[in-house]
């Protein structure tokens, strides 16, 4: 008996199974013609895992994503009104959903780090949206790379930082919020970076845009502006939206800079 392996996207393995008699005269009577006729039958084996990915392949093609289930964590939720770091106390914005620490501490080291080094920063919120649901962040990272490339060479940073979060709430697909610390000393207006950041982003099709957000920027360089930034910004660590991914897929991503 032999057996031969096809592979379909249909998602099952079909393996075609044949017998060759070996021409010899039957006992009751011979007959005038061979027995060397091919005889095949097929097998299916299903393949589950081939199956998921080309559904899924299918659905996302066609614009019709259903919204994935909830990959679980084990990220810690508060709910206090303030999170301490350094021994510093920030007013955060926990209503509702809660934050998430892991996500609110390593954006607030940023921030810190940020402002032992230049003194002043410029803190930046602006949102991105894909109309295309990826299992991946491959976009977000190649506009990351992009991104920061103008910025250096237009303003002359040296260091940026940043943080964003992956979201999908309603929509088919995922949205990002994003948050940037820059050398205040370098910037006076985010017009010309939002320009940047269109266009870093924006492929042209209409499927990644930008929304306007009013006010995006804070100058921050004392206590009161301090609080008020960071308010604004742990925004991005609410638990509301995250999850919608594969496991291996990043919630959310922050800068490294060391102090």
């Amino acid at each position: 008996m032999a057996e031969i392996g096809l592979n379909f996207k249909s998602g099952f393995d079909i393996a075609e199974l044949t017998q060759e008699s070996i021409g010899e005269a039957l006992p009751a009577m011979a007959l005038p013609i061979s027995e060397t006729a091919l005889k095949a039958r097929l097998f299916l084996l299903s393949n589950v895992e081939a199956s998921k990915n080309t559904l899924l392949e299918a659905v996302v093609n066609k614009g019709v994503m259903a919204k994935p289930k909830r990959t679980h964590n084990r990220k810690r939720v508060i709910f206090e009104d303030t999170f301490l770091h350094n021994g510093k106390t920030y007013r955060v914005n926990s209503s509702k959903s809660g934050l998430y620490a892991e996500i609110l501490k390593p954006m607030i080291e940023q921030f810190e780090i940020g402002l032992e080094k230049w003194r002043r920063v410029f803190v930046l919120r602006f949102d991105l949206h894909t109309h295309v649901f990826t299992k991946n962040n491959v976009r977000i990272t190649a506009f990351r790379k992009r991104l920061f490339q103008k910025l250096k060479r237009y303003y002359g940073f040296k260091e940026i930082g940043s943080c964003w979060v992956r979201e999908q709430e309603r929509a088919k697909s995922q949205h990002y919020h994003f948050v940037l610390f820059l050398d205040g000393n370098l910037i006076r207006h985010s017009s010309i970076i939002n320009e940047m950041i269109r266009a870093a982003w924006d492929d042209g099709t209409g499927t990644y845009t930008m929304p306007h957000i009013k006010h995006p920027f804070h100058f921050v360089d004392r206590e009161g502006i301090t609080q008020e930034a960071m308010y604004r910004v742990s925004y991005l660590a609410k638990p509301r939206g995250k999850g919608y991914r594969p496991p291996q897929t990043k919630d959310f991503q922050c800068s490294r800079m060391k102090a």
